[in-house]
């Protein structure tokens, strides 16, 4: 599923076109090794970003949480991780890492409950309260979810398509929330150069209950 609704499954798909020059150019990770793989969530989007940006390859701006912290604030005090721009449209985006194995191959519990757990909302909060904290603030413009998901090349989940990933946490956010949400872009990638964070995809999910009016 590659056909964007939305900028930001736009943008999701610009990154696979960009992800191995990332992963050659971004360097090591303290001891987990090399590759766009083992970084954190905001140092990834944020490559990722640059490289877009850099080879011109979509129409429009983007802000991360990590390049402008100013401009993915929104009222209350909170602030997303994307916002992304082009004419009179605005994307507000979350978007968190999807990577359930340590960068050693052992299962990471954290990883997944990071995701995954409708009883954590704090410290830190899983992807599932982010949908509801994105999704219950007062910004009159879109709001998208971003996942960087890492698929296992062996053990648990090894077998588990992008896809499924993507249908299996919209329908745990329709479960355990009030905001259902739906698949807009999985855009696969593969043989990056961490034996561990090799293969998977960026995949967006828009809200279903959009804000009627724009700004």
């Amino acid at each position: 599923m590659t056909d964007a609704r939305s900028l930001t499954g736009e943008l999701a798909a610009t990154f696979t076109d960009v992800i191995h020059e990332v992963d050659t150019e971004i360097g090591e990770n303290r001891t987990y090794g090399e590759g766009i793989g083992p970084h954190d969530e905001d140092d990834q989007v944020d490559a990722l970003v640059n490289a877009v940006r850099a080879r011109e390859l979509f129409d429009g701006t983007v802000a991360t949480a990590k390049s402008d912290s100013g401009a993915v604030s929104y009222p209350g005090g909170q602030s997303a991780d994307l916002r992304i721009e082009r004419g009179s449209t605005t994307e507000y985006c979350e978007a968190k890492l999807l990577r359930f194995q340590k960068a050693n191959g052992n299962p990471s519990t954290r990883g997944f409950s990071k995701v995954f757990n409708p009883f954590q909302d704090h410290s830190p909060r899983s992807f599932i309260h982010d949908v509801s904290k994105l999704a219950e603030s007062d910004i009159r413009a879109r709001k998208i979810y971003l996942g960087l998901y890492y698929r296992p090349v062996d053990g648990a989940g090894s077998e588990i398509q992008s896809s499924e990933i993507a249908e299996k946490f919209a329908a745990d956010v329709t479960h355990w929330t009030d905001h259902p949400i739906s698949v807009d872009t999985v855009a696969q990638f593969s043989d990056l150069q961490h034996e561990v964070h090799q293969r998977g995809a960026i995949i967006v999910w828009t809200l279903d209950d959009q804000p009627r009016r724009f700004f």
